[in-house]
């Protein structure tokens, strides 16, 4: 009598990269709040006020996420990414205000505008490592801000930038209202920015920014091409930087050189470390948390700065990691602790599942898992 040997089974886990799905009920409860909170606050006094820091926090939170995509996920420590969104606003102004552009088909180009600066800059910064790096993008970022200031009056205003930049047209929508139309756009794009750098976190391509980050000799080695994945990224962030910096342009009705200041460059440092460096949900945190700060310590003018600098010490020291990592394991240990235990004839009579995947942090570094369990 002959016995046919155990085959094994395979099951992916999907709860690792890069095939994690998004919980669509969150994200569906989230957008249907969003799209109902401006109508709901503008019926208060101060609502507009609200509604303004929301349309800043939509802006700022995809500079943020953007940027941390280049800094912790991938370790490329640019800093050009203040003049990337310099650029996109740049661009519309000049296009929609001394051109006469319609400001929705300049908007249009200015990401197109910021990737290709990301992709000039890129081409000689990326073939270089570590502080070789920030030397190179910051030069670059000095650069633009000395022609922001004294190149043709086209382009830098007599050195106060461009003032007057037209709005983006409502076209009828919202009875006119500019503020809704500015709500509304801006959180559309921060919806599209979100979701394409979630999806960029857990995909193969993600799992290689982590891998070259974490260990370029073995990603080099397992086939990946550093230069054409760092460029890609580059090219990628820069997208959505240059297109929130349009459509700050055009809310805000200007824009000037004061953007490429030390203090704002260190804001949004502060938003991707105080949130949680190289985390998802981290920069988007941290945008609320620091935007949320600002407004706290507007009063204290003087010592705005200060309280920033006493907010990123203090993190140092008490979340290392960031606040969103800190929530995140908090939330897991307390529904842990909620799940019935089991007792040890239970353990002993179940099956083994996911064998020989205890590690979750080293199968997501892997870009998935194959896992197999002998067949019974």
């Amino acid at each position: 009598m002959t016995t046919t040997p155990n085959r094994p089974t395979t099951q992916i886990d999907e709860r690792a990269a890069p095939w994690r799905k998004p919980k669509w009920g969150a994200v569906v409860f989230l957008t249907i709040v969003a799209l109902l909170m401006p109508w709901v606050l503008l019926q208060f006094g101060g609502g507009s006020f609200v509604v303004h820091m929301l349309i800043m926090f939509f802006l700022w939170s995809i500079v943020a996420q953007s940027w941390n995509l280049v800094l912790g996920v991938s370790g490329i420590y640019s800093f050009a990414q203040l003049a990337l969104f310099a650029v996109g606003g740049w661009t519309t102004g000049v296009l929609s205000m001394s051109l006469g552009w319609n400001p929705w088909l300049s908007l249009a180009v200015a990401p197109v505008a910021a990737t290709v600066a990301a992709i000039v800059i890129g081409l000689p910064s990326l073939r270089l490592r570590g502080v070789y790096v920030v030397l190179l993008t910051l030069a670059f970022h000095e650069l633009l801000r000395n022609y922001a200031i004294n190149g043709p009056e086209i382009i830098s205003g007599g050195g106060y930038g461009l003032i007057g930049v037209p709005r983006l047209p409502t076209g009828g929508l919202f009875d006119g209202n500019h503020i809704l139309l500015s709500y509304y756009s801006g959180l559309v794009v921060f919806i599209i920015a979100t979701w394409a750098i979630w999806r960029i976190f857990h995909s193969p391509i993600g799992v290689a920014f982590a891998a070259l980050r974490d260990s370029e000799g073995y990603a080099i080695g397992r086939g990946i091409n550093q230069f054409r994945i760092k460029l890609f990224l580059f090219g990628f962030s820069a997208f959505f930087t240059g297109l929130a910096g349009g459509m700050m342009t055009h809310y805000l009705g200007s824009v000037s050189p004061s953007i490429f200041a030390f203090s704002v460059l260190i804001n949004v440092l502060a938003m991707i470390v105080i949130g949680g460096w190289g985390s998802f949900g981290g920069p988007i945190l941290g945008a609320a948390l620091l935007l949320g700060l600002q407004e706290a310590l507007r009063d204290l003018s003087d010592y705005r700065t200060l309280g920033i600098g006493l907010a990123l010490a203090l993190m140092a020291v008490v979340a290392p990691q960031g606040v969103w990592p800190l929530l995140r394991d908090r939330v897991a240990r307390f529904l842990a602790e909620d799940e019935p235990k089991k007792s040890a004839g239970d353990v002993a009579g179940e099956e083994p599942e996911n064998e020989g995947a205890t590690d979750r942090s080293g199968s997501s570094a892997g870009g998935g898992v194959v896992e197999s369990t002998p067949g019974h």
